[in-house]
């Protein structure tokens, strides 16, 4: 068995190719020069060099012009799937370039999942089914630090998080609510300040959750103003122990709007600090995506404050 070996590979250009399709379809090197705006011995010039590299004539040249020969009629074949991939590909790159294909990585705390995030990348995904979403839930803190690190390309975070060098949008506030077992003490009246529930225990989230740090507290009280008796990790524990009758939670009206909450009252806080803001977060210092970009400025768009039915 012969094995055929070539010394070197004949480096082909996009544009000689087109020009040796015009000669195919003009039948003329004089009339394909004029069609690409060259003058014929430019032509000339690009298809014997061609030629010359390939180690074999594709055109019969005669009085009346010129037409491809037996190599030149098969190079066109090629050429012509050849034009038609690279357009193909110029049209895929182009989706990259626009930003209606990619992918993007989105980092966010509870509370902005629950603020209607979720819908609004359903409907992002209707209108650029090309571009990829991976969506990572974690605390306020973690979603900074995803994107200082470049872990995720846009985070969602409580406005009061520390932020270094990166910079933020607004993106939502939600009102803060006092929780409370439909037969507690407070659970009738249409407002409450939040001194006035320091005298029941208090659940609160993690530690190092926004809502954690906050533990429902005004950003003067002091540690004896804050009685926290309870920290879990989920807004579904929270509830659970409220509902249980372990004490009262100051949540987002936002979660408690998405999670049911079955034997609990939610009691507007009068205090003018009672909201949660959130804030979108990116890094300056990074050159995003242009999905990523899309993506950001439809979330900066939708800006809002979420309200009780």
């Amino acid at each position: 068995m012969k094995t055929k070996v070539q010394a070197s590979m004949p480096r082909f250009d996009l544009f000689t190719l087109q020009l040796v399709l015009a000669v195919q379809a003009t039948g003329s090197v004089a009339r394909a020069a004029e069609s690409m705006h060259l003058t014929a011995s430019a032509v000339s010039k690009r298809i014997l060099e061609l030629e010359d590299q390939l180690g074999t004539a594709i055109l019969e040249r005669h009085s009346q012009g010129a037409r491809l020969n037996p190599a030149g009629v098969a190079l066109s074949r090629r050429a012509q799937s050849i034009l038609k991939e690279f357009h193909s590909l110029q049209d895929d790159m182009a989706d990259f370039t626009n930003g209606t294909a990619g992918s993007i990585r989105l980092a966010s705390n509870t509370s902005g999942l629950a603020c209607g995030l979720a819908d609004q990348l359903v409907s992002f995904n209707c209108n650029y089914p090309d571009v990829r979403i991976s969506v990572r839930e974690a605390t306020s803190i973690a979603v900074v630090q995803a994107v200082a690190e470049g872990w995720a390309d846009i985070g969602i975070a409580s406005a009061q998080t520390e932020l270094g060098g990166l910079t933020a949008r607004p993106y939502r506030s939600t009102p803060l609510v006092l929780a409370v077992p439909k037969d507690h003490p407070l659970s009738q009246r249409k407002a409450v300040l939040y001194a006035d529930t320091l005298a029941y225990p208090h659940i609160g989230r993690a530690a190092d959750s926004a809502l954690g740090r906050l533990a429902g507290a005004p950003p003067a009280a002091t540690p004896q103003e804050v009685a926290l008796d309870s920290l879990v990790t989920s807004f579904s524990a929270v509830f659970s122990l409220v509902r249980a009758g372990a004490g009262v939670a100051v949540v987002p009206l936002s979660p408690t709007q998405l999670i049911t909450v079955p034997d609990i009252a939610l009691v507007p806080l009068k205090d003018a600090w009672a909201k949660f803001d959130l804030c979108l977060v990116c890094d300056p210092g990074i050159i995003m995506s242009p999905a990523a970009s899309r993506l950001l400025n439809t979330l900066s768009s939708s800006t809002g404050t979420t309200k009780a039915d």
